[in-house]
Formats: C-alpha cells, sequence, structure tokens
C-alpha cells in the first residue's frame, strides 16, 4: 500500500464534533400553536411542550428533569445554538425553532478498538472492526464505537460509515473521508454494484463440504423486537409476496471440534450454548442486504451461528462473551471504484476463532 493521504474538504456546522460525537439537532414545539397547527408544518412540529414556555425549561422537563444543572452547563458553555451557529438563550421561548446541543453521553462497557487499516485513498477508509464493536452510535453505545473512535484517531471530523456491521460481527468496513465521497460510494452499496463475501462457522452439516445452495425467503424487521421474522419462499409466494433476502451459501469444510478448545460452560453469559461435536465453514455471499440476513438464513437451514446470542432464540443474558465471539466476518468487499474507476479488493485479516485454520494456535481448556 502507498502511504496514506489525509487529504479532506473542511466544512463548519452549528457545533463541532466533541471528541468525534456530533452534536444533537432537535425540533422544538411551538408553545403558541394547536395540534393541527404543529401538524400542518412544515416539516411536522412536536406538540407536547412538557409544560415548558423557554427553551431551558423545555429541555430540562422532557430530558433531565432529575439534574437542571446538566442543562445549564450547556447554556453557561455556549453548546446551545440555532441552525446558523448564534446562541439561544436559556429564556428564548418555545416557536418551533431547530436548535443544536450536546447530549448527556451514557456510561459505556469497554469494547476492543483495533481498527487496522486495510485500504485508503483521498476518499475513502477501510478499516478491519474487531467483534463486539458497533459501527455507529446507536443504544448504549456513543463514544465506544468505531465510526467516534476513527473520527479522533484519523483526525477527521467528516468521516460517515457507507455500510454497517453489526455489533457482534468483525471484519471489512468502509467509511468515506470527504462530503463529496459519500454520494458515489452510498450509491454504489444502494445499487448493489459491491460484492461481498462473509465466513461463518456454525454447529452441525446440512451441506456436505464442495456444496452450495442459494436461499431466498421474506425478511420484516419490527421496531423494539430483536429477531427478524423470516417466511420461506413458499410460504411468501402463497401470501402474494415476494422473497426480499437472497445469499448464496458454500460449506467449505466440516470437521470436529478438538476437545477443550472451549469451556463447558459460559462463565460470562451462562445461557449461550457453546458448540460440540461436528461443525461447518461457510462461505456466504449476501446477493441482498437485509438485516440480520445471513444469521437468519443459517438457522433457517437448522445450523445457527456458533456465540449468536440472537438465533435461534433471544438469550436471557445477551453479555459479550469473549471466550466466544459471533462466529461471523466480513471477510472481503470487492467494487469498481466510483471516482476512480480502479477494480478494488479489500480483504480482512482477521481469523474466526473456530475456523479450521486457527484452532490449532487455540489454548486448551483443562
Amino acid at each position: 500500500m502507498s502511504a496514506r493521504r489525509i487529504t479532506r474538504h473542511d466544512k463548519n456546522p452549528p457545533l463541532p464534533q466533541r471528541a468525534g460525537i456530533d452534536p444533537v439537532a432537535l425540533l422544538l414545539p411551538h408553545a403558541g400553536e394547536s395540534p393541527e397547527q404543529a401538524a400542518a408544518a412544515q416539516p411536522p412540529r412536536p406538540t407536547d411542550t412538557f409544560g415548558a414556555s423557554c427553551v431551558f425549561d423545555y429541555l430540562v422537563n422532557r430530558f433531565y428533569p432529575h439534574d437542571a444543572a446538566i442543562i445549564r452547563a450547556r447554556f453557561n458553555a455556549r453548546e446551545v445554538r440555532d441552525s446558523t451557529g448564534a446562541d439561544i438563550a436559556p429564556e428564548a421561548p418555545l416557536v418551533g425553532q431547530k436548535i443544536w446541543y450536546y447530549r448527556e453521553l451514557p456510561t459505556e462497557r469497554a469494547v476492543p478498538f483495533d481498527m487496522p487499516v486495510l485500504y485508503e485513498d483521498e476518499w475513502v477508509l477501510a478499516v478491519d472492526k474487531p467483534h463486539f464493536l458497533p459501527t455507529t452510535p446507536n443504544g448504549s453505545f456513543v463514544a465506544h464505537t468505531a465510526l467516534t473512535q476513527l473520527r479522533v484517531r484519523e483526525e477527521n471530523p467528516l468521516l460517515i460509515p457507507i455500510h454497517r456491521l453489526d455489533r457482534p460481527t468483525a471484519g471489512v468496513v468502509l467509511f468515506a473521508k470527504t462530503v463529496e465521497a459519500r454520494a458515489p460510494f452510498q450509491l454504489m452499496f444502494q445499487n448493489r454494484l459491491v460484492s461481498k463475501t462473509y465466513e461463518a462457522v456454525a454447529a452441525g452439516q446440512p451441506l456436505a463440504p464442495g456444496e452450495s445452495i442459494e436461499l431466498r425467503t421474506r425478511i420484516e424487521k419490527e421496531h423494539g423486537k430483536l429477531q427478524v421474522s423470516q417466511t420461506s419462499a413458499q410460504e411468501t409466494a402463497a401470501a402474494g409476496q415476494v422473497a426480499n433476502a437472497h445469499s448464496r451459501i458454500a460449506c467449505l469444510a466440516t470437521y470436529e471440534l478438538p476437545t477443550g478448545v472451549l469451556p463447558a460452560t459460559s462463565a460470562a453469559n451462562p445461557a449461550l450454548p457453546l458448540p460440540t461435536g461436528v461443525l461447518s465453514h461457510y462461505l456466504l455471499e449476501p446477493i441482498t442486504g437485509k438485516t440480520h440476513q445471513l444469521r437468519a438464513h443459517l438457522w433457517a437451514l437448522g445450523t445457527p451461528i456458533a456465540g449468536d446470542v440472537l438465533y435461534p432464540q433471544v438469550l436471557p443474558v445477551a453479555d459479550d462473551e469473549p471466550e466466544l465471539p459471533l462466529q461471523l466476518l466480513a471477510r472481503t468487499v470487492s467494487f469498481t471504484h466510483p471516482i476512480t474507476g480502479e477494480d478494488t479488493l479489500i480483504t480482512s485479516k482477521r481469523q474466526l476463532l473456530l475456523a479450521p485454520e486457527n484452532l490449532a494456535t487455540r489454548t486448551i481448556h483443562s
């Protein structure tokens, strides 16, 4: 690889990033209008004022009724701005304006941050994401994410992910480095002009080594549910719908898991079933990109991925288990570079814990 290039174009938001974290944009209600007027506004405004008539009271009553000092500190530090970057006074009335401010960050569990660079040019950065690290801020992880950490490490507040991996999944993730690079790369993914391969290890052997299948199902993700719902192609057709999830699955090898590679039970997560006996090593090619598609498709084959805390069932305890990360790895991403026109192949250098080539180096538990 040639020397790394750090070219970028600056862009000033109303508030700058702080430690790689963007400020929050919030549309306020208008204290003097009816619900019908709020709904008719463009964009529609919220109607609940939480008993407040000014910006300070609204933020306190809605988010921090237990500790108004959090919001007071934001105003004192000039960290509440309008879209032009002008300071907003605490006593400013609620008139449906858009504001920017810094949210209070949750206490986050420690996760691994090792993200070696696999590829970089003037427009895009590809890293090798470890298991357990979220790609972007979500839920209980804000500072402990690949995006936040890379913005700080690379000194580039403009970084954004072009695609995402689930938090438990390791492997290749691409980030746009400039504003101008975002659309070409995002369109490349949206138009399915990218080829991706994954590797997985699962218990059982529904396929013989060298055998492959193409699996089509319909996958739906409902808000608030951890698992996706999935119906077979036959059930989908009978219901007058179409399959929206398509994967190619090839069995690379089947083999016995050596005794002692894993403990008898998981200390961190006793509910996690640890595999024993025959394992299968798969090469997976997602043709579509539905949520949890590969995890759901191997589950449909009766061979859920080793280390999965969601499939076939959501475990009552779903904490990370370093003894057995989800055995799913985004191995390659290949595409024709949308700016240079060059054929580009990016390959993860990680190994799955239970992959055949890695088992010989594993510590044997007594």
